[in-house]
């Protein structure tokens, strides 16, 4: 058990850095196929990992709704292929997924915890933007009071509804 998260930690930090990496070298395929590769190692050492599986695929569709709405609403531009299209880029979305990983293993401490996990969101969301502003993998489209205010407000919503919905696929 404390083996598996050690491993999901290490998993999600390696990701999330060969991500930024390709995203800043405009190698913007690398995040995502090192998001696979790490979802299918998760997979694998998980005993009921249909679940999971579910949860990961609904976690997909949500990051790709939260960065394209930030794209759109012009707060967050990403550097990508996709997003010529209106479209978040897949290696945004690869975050998502890695972060996704963590909340039913490194995170699971947080299952049922939805006010800790809204004050979560809305105190690391901005740290989280900024950094990947100053690592030049995104911009911002809007004043940076705007920023810190959109994404605490969006990730203080959405935090917590990622850990309702692992905890009711788990549940279930």
């Amino acid at each position: 058990m404390k083996n598996s998260i050690i491993i999901n930690v290490i998993g999600f930090y390696v990701c999330w850095w060969i991500t930024i990496y390709g995203a800043v070298s405009k190698l913007y395929y690398i995040g995502p196929v090192a998001t696979f590769i790490f979802i299918i190692i998760h997979l694998v050492k998980l005993t009921n990992h249909k679940k999971e599986d579910v949860f990961l695929l609904i976690s997909f569709f949500l990051g790709l709704f939260i960065e394209t709405l930030l794209l759109n609403l012009d707060i967050i531009i990403h550097k990508g292929i996709l997003v010529k299209y209106n479209i978040a880029p897949f290696w945004s979305v690869s975050l998502w997924l890695c972060f996704a990983t963590t909340l039913l293993h490194s995170f699971k401490w947080l299952s049922k915890k939805y006010l800790t996990s809204s004050v979560l969101g809305i105190l690391s969301a901005p740290l989280i933007y900024f950094s990947m502003q100053s690592m030049d993998v995104i911009k911002f489209g809007a004043d940076k009071i705007i920023v810190i205010i959109f994404t605490s407000i969006l990730w203080g919503l959405f935090f917590p509804l990622f850990i309702y919905i692992s905890d009711r696929i788990l549940e279930s």
